[in-house]
């Protein structure tokens, strides 16, 4: 079996359920999980990025992993266009939305490889104690709600894990805003933990008490 073969047949078949940052449902694997799993089955690896800014200031990065094991070398490559918490391109995007892109990016490489590719598809149950704080929604969202579901998990994550109160404000008034978004809102509201509902709180009211919380800023 050639290189390429042994990778997907090996990293398809790892277990990433119990490794989802929301601890709830498969959306978003961290990416030291992610590198760690690629290390323990491939060391001898490499990753490197590239970026390409074009001329309305957004910006598009490139990750580029490679596998060497004994005379064989396997590469592959996946992008990422460096957004905001609305999934929206930033235009002059700075070092650190730069650099959460690039992990992204990482983790969205090693999904080519097969480690966690079903997170994209939405097909792994989770199982655990947060199993019942994560309950699906009765009636499953399609389409473009789903993409947007998806979108929103991303970006509350990013939020929380910024601990940016004034992100995690907007994401909340965004989606309660229109009525369209309500099964989107309720769907994202089941699948985040007990934890992660207090954080966004707690978060949400510390920007309040620092002044840094605009709440007249229209979505």
């Amino acid at each position: 079996m050639k290189l390429h073969q042994r990778i997907w047949s090996e990293l398809s078949k790892v277990d990433v359920s119990k490794h989802v940052e929301r601890k709830g449902n498969l959306d978003y694997l961290s990416w030291s999980f992610a590198y760690s799993t690629l290390c323990a089955y491939y060391p001898n690896n490499a990753y490197s990025f590239t970026e390409t800014e074009y001329k309305d200031g957004t910006m598009m990065i490139e990750c580029m992993l490679t596998i060497t094991e004994g005379d064989e070398t396997a590469m592959r490559s996946m992008w990422l266009p460096v957004m905001d918490y609305r999934n929206k391109p930033i235009a002059n995007p700075d070092a650190f939305a730069i650099n959460t892109t690039r992990m992204r990016c990482l983790v969205k490489c090693l999904a080519m490889w097969g480690l966690g590719i079903s997170l994209y598809g939405g097909t792994v149950e989770l199982t655990g104690e947060n199993e019942s704080e994560a309950t699906p929604a009765k009636k499953p969202l399609r389409g473009q709600q789903k993409v947007m579901l998806q979108r929103y998990i991303i970006d509350t994550y990013a939020a929380l894990e910024e601990q940016d109160g004034q992100a995690l404000f907007e994401l909340d008034r965004e989606l309660q805003q229109d009525e369209k978004d309500l099964p989107i809102y309720e769907a994202l509201e089941r699948l985040l933990t007990s934890e992660q509902k207090k954080n966004r709180a707690d978060f949400i009211e510390s920007a309040r008490k620092a002044g840094t919380l605009n709440l007249d800023e229209e979505i």
